[in-house]
């Protein structure tokens, strides 16, 4: 049944019962509250010296232990790992000079196969891959050859002078020779490599450098090598799980190796494998890696070779500093924690602030001390300290521990939660009725799209006049196929090739999380 009521009627009862609208100034207010939040996001991503390619179509899927070389004004990208899909075997090329960046899919009658953690390099109107592995456990020392004219590829015979299966190696291009150290062997031998070999790319040869036994890097896979002036430069890797961040030269025309004692020890990389080191004029240029398990690097260094030093670009910020040791609260504080003045033993401060490795707590308080005393060593000696309680201290470890995990929980949640507050003398402003729904509002607004129309009361254009694709991506600027200040973020088992005087960068992985972001660092800001 239809109701008699006019449609005048129905629109003025839908006015007087929603809700009553702010003002234009208040709606600006809440608009425009969180712009130096935006701000303070969007600077602390900028680096000048960097610029992340937008790919226009579809991207590559996400690797790491890829190899790419660069030939004319063409990127070319071979194979690599994701932990989904296994070892990849798909072959790329992109236009680094083309106006839009896009990766076009080369299809050839024969193919090398899966491979990852090998080489690809130019030579003349040739690619050649090398080594690497092409299944679990399993490596080749195959070389295949690709010729950029006619599309295809040749596979090269092999003969007495090649290595044995390798991967996880370093290599580079020099003169008309094919550079590599390191890496691991698993045919029947399954040990690391410090070998240094040449490849002739005219003769089809292979050449062991390093024939005297003189001092030498020890054996490592996941090393960097860059040549300058007919020297070449090997920076880290590891050993198992023994990471180096050691500086070697090679001088070709002696045959021999020497270490490079540098003179700062200030600013001296910390110790990494799978990073990437190129030479660019009288420098050379080192990024990223992985310290340890899960600790991979965003840190960008250069190696004045004139100087014999290093000194840091950009530090690295994937870790933060850990926080001091709060102080118990009160619902938890007993007549132990009154004690101020003593010093915690080592057991019982948290494990970030010990000063060396220590076995578990029950390992170190002996059966014979008492319950309600433990001991502990100082500048002084031997100390002893008392608990009134009859709880035991490694009850009160486990306690302590707990507390200041779930302290430090809070606090974290108290800090992204701040984000989305709104001052308390302004809080009726914007008042819903309901809390989730005002903090919606407010996460759009700190982190949305706005339209590019929005204005302040003065009618100046804000920074939400700009294209804000998130709070994670800065404004485009300057072109159409790149983001100016975007920087990469930690990663390790990235392949790098220079271009011009930019360093390309692509792919690589974080915690097994891999990447398919392409990036250009320009080499002349430094």
């Amino acid at each position: 049944m239809y109701s008699n009521r006019s449609q005048q009627q129905r629109r003025e009862d839908s006015i007087i019962l929603g809700p009553v609208s702010p003002t234009d100034s208040q709606t600006q207010e809440s608009q425009y509250k969180y712009l130096p939040l935006v701000t303070k996001a969007i600077q602390d991503q900028l680096d000048p010296k960097w610029q992340e390619c937008k790919i226009k179509g579809k991207n590559l899927s996400p690797r790491s232990n890829c190899a790419i070389t660069i030939h004319q004004n063409d990127l070319y990208l071979y194979g690599g790992y994701q932990s989904a899909e296994g070892i990849l075997k798909d072959f790329y090329k992109l236009n680094l000079r083309a106006e839009y960046f896009y990766w076009q899919n080369i299809k050839c009658e024969y193919e090398p196969g899966p491979r990852c953690c090998h080489t690809l390099c130019a030579f003349k109107d040739s690619l050649y891959l090398f080594g690497g592995q092409i299944a679990d456990s399993i490596t080749t020392n195959e070389i295949f050859v690709h010729d950029v004219n006619l599309k295809f590829w040749k596979k090269l015979s092999i003969n007495d002078s090649y290595p044995q299966p390798l991967d996880n190696y370093c290599a580079t291009v020099y003169n008309d020779q094919l550079i590599i150290f390191g890496g691991f062997y698993t045919a029947d031998t399954f040990k690391h490599s410090n070998d240094l070999y040449s490849f002739n790319f005219k003769l089809n040869s292979w050449i062991k450098l390093n024939k005297s036994k003189g001092r030498q890097p020890s054996p490592r896979d996941g090393s960097s090598i860059a040549i300058h002036d007919q020297i070449l430069y090997m920076f880290g890797g590891k050993n198992g799980d023994l990471r180096y961040n050691d500086l070697w030269k090679f001088d070709f025309s002696k045959q021999e190796w020497h270490f490079i004692p540098v003179n700062s020890l200030s600013d001296i990389p910390m110790t990494r494998s799978g990073h990437s080191l190129i030479s660019y004029q009288n420098e050379l240029v080192l990024f990223g890696g992985i310290h340890d398990i899960t600790w991979e690097l965003d840190d960008l260094y250069k190696f004045q070779i004139n100087l014999q030093e290093w000194k840091m670009i950009n530090k690295d910020t994937s870790r933060r500093k850990e926080l001091e040791v709060p102080s118990p609260t009160k619902s938890n504080r007993n007549s132990f924690n009154k004690r101020r003045s003593i010093k915690l033993p080592s057991f019982v401060r948290p494990l970030s602030l010990r000063k060396s490795p220590c076995s578990s707590p029950k390992k170190v308080r002996s059966s014979s001390q008492s319950q309600n005393s433990c001991f502990y060593n100082n500048q002084n000696g031997l100390q002893r300290c008392d608990y009134k309680n009859n709880n035991s201290s490694i009850n009160t470890t486990i306690n302590y521990v707990q507390e200041r995990k779930q302290l430090q929980k809070f606090k974290k949640k108290e800090a992204m939660l701040k984000l989305f507050d709104v001052e308390i003398n302004k809080r009726a402003i914007f008042q819903d009725d309901c809390n989730v729904t005002e903090k919606l509002k407010t996460s759009i607004i700190l982190i949305g799209n706005p339209k590019q129309d929005l204005k302040l009361a003065k009618g100046a254009l804000t920074e939400f006049g700009q294209q804000i694709v998130s709070k994670f991506l800065l404004p485009l600027s300057n072109g159409q196929n790149t983001i100016h200040g975007k920087k990469p973020c930690a990663r390790d088992g990235h392949a790098v090739a220079i271009f011009d005087n930019q360093m390309v960068l692509f792919g690589g992985d974080r915690h097994t999380m891999s990447f398919n972001d392409l990036y250009l660092l320009n080499l002349k800001q430094f």
